[in-house]
């Protein structure tokens, strides 16, 4: 059955060893459907200007602790994807594509509330959603639609249409940017899948403005660009309040962690430091790396908050998959300079996952 899992006010569970201070005292974790860890790393300085190195393995986590979890289920999500917090509120999109995109849930009492978004390609309607966004309204937030490239504003209150309020579409150049956040009320980061840069910046107009940061030589071997940013795949999400973003690798385990003020770049490699096997193919101008199916995939979901960084990692491969089932058990977190705190190992396989940091809660999907 499809679920959210959540700790509640039942559970407490008290960190044995001493944590990063940025960490927290006594970081109190209520679960959603996933599990959360903790990890610690060393750093290492890259000699690339505006970038930092960050690696870390498993023999020096300084922390590694269990959290149990206590599912809720609502039948009227079908087939969840991924999770948003916003206002003591779980929005969770639904990949079914039968019913509507979206549903809300009361965090305080657990209630569904109601669902929202039209599945289509009608004004105000999308037809699928892949990721989602708070925005800077506090009684709004935002769909991303790989397929349509839209993103799609909504209320968090309860509507009688269930429509979209507005509708950003990609065009020309801005189309082949992927993984949309907000910087800022008028622009918007995101990444191209074949470009050079690590973060692009557009106007929601489609204009672009800037890119941060760059592929090249990132991996051994004389690789052009777009076969690097092909590697480093993954979901990109922002804060607006901290002005910095972050980016997730599936294949790769690295977090790329983008602070705009500064304009510094921290790429945290860990806990393999694995570069995965693959072979290249197509012609000139015209190719892609396939990764072998035998290499371990990295952080399947990622957070970014105000103080800390949490990562899904899985480390399994497509057999493994194949065999276990999908979901994962570990969550990295990590602070805002890049160095990981702490590991959670979790009862409970969840596929995607949201934090309410002020709260100290976590909520999955299994």
């Amino acid at each position: 059955m499809n679920g959210v899992k959540t700790l509640k006010g039942s559970f407490y569970y008290r960190l044995k060893n001493k944590c990063h201070p940025s960490f927290g005292k006594n970081w109190l974790a209520y679960i959603g459907g996933l599990c959360f860890f903790l990890a610690s790393a060393c750093s290492e300085p890259n000699p690339g200007q505006g970038s930092t190195e960050k690696k870390f393995d498993r023999p020096g986590i300084p922390t590694v602790s269990s959290l149990r979890g206590e599912k809720h289920v609502f039948e009227d999500i079908i087939m969840p994807g991924s999770l948003l917090f916003k206002q003591n509120k779980l929005v969770i999109s639904d990949k079914s594509e039968n019913g509507y995109l979206t549903h809300i849930i009361d965090t305080d009492s657990w209630k569904y509330l109601n669902p929202m978004g039209v599945i289509g390609y009608g004004p105000g309607e999308t037809p699928s959603v892949w990721t989602m966004e708070s925005g800077l309204d506090p009684d709004y937030f935002w769909t991303y639609g790989l397929s349509a490239k839209t993103l799609s504003q909504y209320p968090l209150k309860e509507t009688p249409e269930k429509l979209s309020v507005r509708q950003i579409k990609q065009n020309e150049d801005f189309f082949l940017a992927m993984g949309l956040t907000w910087s800022s009320d008028s622009t918007l980061m995101t990444y191209l899948v074949r470009g050079e840069d690590k973060f692009v910046e557009f106007t929601i107009d489609g204009t672009r403005l800037n890119g941060y940061g760059k592929w090249e030589n990132t991996i051994p071997g004389n690789y052009s660009s777009e076969i690097i940013a092909s590697l480093h795949q993954g979901k990109l999400m922002g804060n607006p309040k901290t002005n910095k973003f972050l980016k997730a690798c599936i294949l790769r385990d690295r977090l790329e962690l983008f602070d705009k003020k500064s304009g510094v770049i921290i790429s945290i490699d860990g806990p393999l430091n694995h570069i995965p096997q693959f072979k290249v193919v197509g012609t000139p101008g015209n190719q892609s790396p396939i990764v072998q199916s035998d290499q371990p995939l990295a952080y399947m979901d990622a957070f970014l908050g105000d103080e800390l960084v949490f990562g899904l990692y899985s480390g399994k491969t497509d057999q493994e998959i194949m065999e276990i089932g999908r979901g994962e058990t570990e969550i990295f977190v990590f602070d805002q300079k890049g160095e990981v705190l702490a590991l959670f190992n979790l009862d409970t396989p969840i596929s995607a996952f949201t934090v309410d940091e002020a709260n100290k809660r976590i909520f999955g999907i299994t």
